[in-house]
């Protein structure tokens, strides 16, 4: 699997993840807002020229209030900081069990990683389902304070 940069030639509309708000947000809102700025979408195909979207993750910059951070981070960091947000996170139900979500996390916290070392951002933020806290958790996300369901990886 490789993960590029949404474009023209991913099938958008074949991609399933059994949750509607995802597959519509992948289908209608994804390019328009890569093309406003808002935020960037990546997609994980089979191989460069591979059109089937296997899943796909989006992420964009946040501000966070330094009290929403875990209590060790608050004294050491300023009252506002730079983050940057996974905004989606996505598999499609023909290829669960093959840990494309956790590669999809992974080249997210990459990515991420090296923007930041360039200008700057103390975490990844994410705003999770339920059910996907645990995901998150196992792979050194904590929970946030100020809501049960946003959780945050620092860098």
């Amino acid at each position: 699997m490789v993960i590029l940069p949404l474009n023209e030639r991913h099938d958008r509309l074949g991609f399933d993840c059994g949750n509607d708000d995802l597959n519509h947000w992948l289908v209608r809102v994804a390019k328009q807002h890569k093309d406003k700025r808002v935020s960037s979408t990546y997609v994980g195909v089979v191989n460069e020229a591979g059109a089937e979207v296997l899943g796909y993750y989006a992420i964009s910059i946040a501000e966070l209030a330094n009290v929403h951070l875990p209590e060790p981070y608050r004294k050491k960091l300023p009252m506002k900081v730079p983050a940057f947000r996974l905004g989606r996170l996505a598999v499609a139900l023909s290829h669960r069990g093959i840990r494309i979500g956790e590669t999809l996390l992974f080249d997210a916290i990459e990515r991420i990683s090296r923007i930041a070392e360039d200008i700057g951002g103390v975490g990844l933020v994410v705003n999770s389902k339920p059910e996907a806290v645990i995901f998150y958790q196992q792979y050194g996300f904590k929970l946030m304070p100020d809501h049960p369901g946003n959780l945050i990886l620092m860098i």
